[in-house]
């Protein structure tokens, strides 16, 4: 194979930043299967190491401990990608997550959180596949029906490269990741005005005579939902998982949404680590979700007051005045939400 048929995959190699050679030879081996080309340069590179690989199409950097090392790294890497306009994507582990969210302020970057060889192809191709001026334009502007036909053909390759190749280490087996994108048939509409959600008291009911069953149904209508009300109903999903397979039900939009619900209503901070267990799908799926979700301003993200390295997800108050919303039909419905 020539060196132009190699460079059409991605556009150049891939450089791997990372201590770990079992990490390097996994990702250098299924690069290799799939015909690309890779570079490998350690955590501990300098300035001249970096600049002495100017036409690689996509940059790798394994984060596995929050050090002033690893940091250091990570923040050089970053610049180079953003003053190049190469993808970064930073492998990591749900630990390290949200430290890693709130030191790279880059757009273009995805995070991989398990060594799933089909998870790193399905990245390389969604990234490495838009043009210079599309990778700078708004998401609105991107075909997503594209992104969903990429992602899925590159499913299915790596899974055939991970049948044949025997690469994936153990208990890398799970789904590969689901492509939140989808096309928009037009701008989502949610309700206002914004509910202040500071007082969870039920509204006082004037002229209430006797303790009338119609009395009582009334204010069980009238009254909010309630951070419990959530929770139970967020218990009754996964409970619902010991009678079907999970994944027939596999809605991380909606798990997301109702665990920021119940958090707005107790008054807490959801970091982004703590919402990817919440949505009930592997990790990078979830960051997908997230990501799209923040960029329909379905969620807000947040930095913490007291560390501004930290990223917090919260809904924004059209969400969450839809939910409400939502919530007291189903109760006037007298309807069974699960």
């Amino acid at each position: 194979m020539d060196d132009m048929a190699i460079d059409d995959i991605w556009g150049g190699p891939i450089l791997l930043v990372t201590d770990d050679p079992q990490l390097s030879a996994l990702y250098t081996h299924a690069i290799d299967l799939l015909g690309g080309r890779s570079a490998s340069l350690p955590i501990a590179f300098t300035a001249d190491d970096l600049a002495g690989r100017p036409n690689v199409a996509a940059i790798v950097i394994q984060i596995t401990d929050w050090n002033s090392a690893q940091e250091d790294a990570l923040a050089k890497i970053e610049h180079h990608c953003e003053a190049f306009h190469l993808p970064l994507l930073i492998r990591t582990n749900l630990d390290l997550l949200d430290f890693t969210l709130g030191a790279v302020n880059y757009p273009h970057v995805e995070h991989l959180l398990s060594d799933s060889v089909a998870e790193l192809f399905v990245s390389l191709e969604y990234r490495t596949k838009q043009s210079i001026s599309s990778l700078f334009a708004d998401r609105d502007e991107i075909d997503l029906v594209d992104l969903k036909k990429i992602s899925a053909d590159v499913e299915r390759i790596a899974r055939a490269l991970v049948k044949l190749s025997g690469t994936e280490r153990s208990g890398g087996d799970r789904s590969l990741i689901n492509n939140p994108f989808r096309e928009t048939t037009g701008e989502i509409k949610l309700a206002n005005p914004s509910i202040n959600f500071k007082h969870q008291h039920p509204p006082v009911h004037a002229a209430i005579s006797g303790d009338t069953a119609s009395d009582q149904q009334s204010i069980s209508l009238s009254r909010p939902i309630s951070a419990d009300e959530v929770r139970g109903l967020i218990k009754a999903r996964r409970m619902r998982d010991q009678y079907f397979d999970a994944e027939l039900f596999s809605d991380p939009a909606w798990d997301m949404l109702l665990d920021l619900m119940a958090a707005r209503l107790e008054g807490k901070k959801v970091a982004v680590s703590s919402l990817c267990i919440a949505a009930s799908v592997p990790p990078t799926t979830a960051l997908r979700w997230i990501k799209t979700m923040t960029e329909e301003q379905i969620f807000l993200r947040k930095a913490d007051a007291k560390d501004g390295r930290r990223i917090f997800i919260e809904l924004s108050d059209d969400t969450a005045s839809a939910m409400v919303g939502f919530f007291a039909m189903i109760r006037r419905s007298g309807l069974m939400l699960i």
